[in-house]
């Protein structure tokens, strides 16, 4: 049961409505859902012919390297496929492949550590997928003890038209609005001001560039995933008397 009649308003901002918010679709949320950023393919010259080993850090990365032409007339069965999470190597599974490593850790400076010390890249030359916003650290990071390069597959793009209707749920509802990357906090806030709503963080990257960007997070997932931050929220929300669990 809900505190007062007024439903909570939460809105997603991530590029498409992922499985793991569905634990926020419950009796007083109003779930809503205005991408903040898309994606395309990234026309990327490669070769894979002396690469034994391919990096992926997102769903996204997975997707956009196997719709590139060049990729998919190459030979991928005796590649060693490495993935930061369950999330991206379940991606991976469903274009035929199955992942060689999956580091535990979804935070990419945590992955770079993981796989020195269990030193999987030995004796490899590297290809690490990413996309356009991503910046070099991890890539400096592991190019310290590997052969490692660097293929950029898609671009991302902030949204650059306000959606009338979340202009009006953020006048008049107070809501909460999910921010999945610092790429959506952007979007947002050359659109609309952050200010006046309540902003939820994937994780603390995304927090510490809201934060240098001079605004506060009313919450920051303990997990980096999307079923982390709906389950952070709804304790943060039962926690604060805003969200109850009917006793039936």
């Amino acid at each position: 049961m809900m505190k007062s009649d007024n439903k909570i308003n939460i809105i997603l901002t991530n590029e498409s409505f992922e499985k793991g918010f569905s634990k926020l679709n419950k009796d007083g949320i109003k779930l809503s859902h205005f991408p903040m950023i898309k994606t395309k393919p990234a026309e990327q010259e490669i070769n894979l012919f002396d690469i034994n080993c391919i990096i992926f850090t997102s769903k996204n990365g997975v997707k956009y390297f196997f719709e590139n032409k060049q990729i998919n007339e190459s030979k991928l069965d005796d590649k060693f496929f490495i993935c930061i999470g369950k999330k991206t190597a379940q991606k991976l599974k469903e274009m035929g492949f199955d992942t060689s490593y999956v580091c535990k850790r979804n935070y990419s400076k945590f992955m770079a550590e993981e796989i020195k010390q269990n030193e999987v890249l030995s004796n490899k030359k590297c290809l690490l997928v990413q996309g356009s916003l991503s910046d070099n650290s991890l890539l400096n990071s592991l190019s310290s003890f590997s052969n490692t390069q660097k293929g950029v597959f898609y671009k991302t793009e902030l949204i650059k038209n306000k959606y009338s209707e979340l202009e009006k749920i953020i006048q008049n509802n107070d809501p909460y609005i999910i921010f999945t990357s610092p790429s959506s906090f952007d979007s947002f806030s050359n659109l609309y001001d952050p200010k006046k709503v309540k902003i939820v963080s994937i994780g603390n990257t995304t927090s510490s560039h809201i934060t240098e960007k001079g605004f506060d997070t009313a919450l920051t997932s303990g997990m980096q995933s999307f079923e982390g931050i709906s389950d952070s929220l709804i304790a943060f929300l039962k926690e604060n008397k805003e969200y109850e669990l009917s006793e039936n």
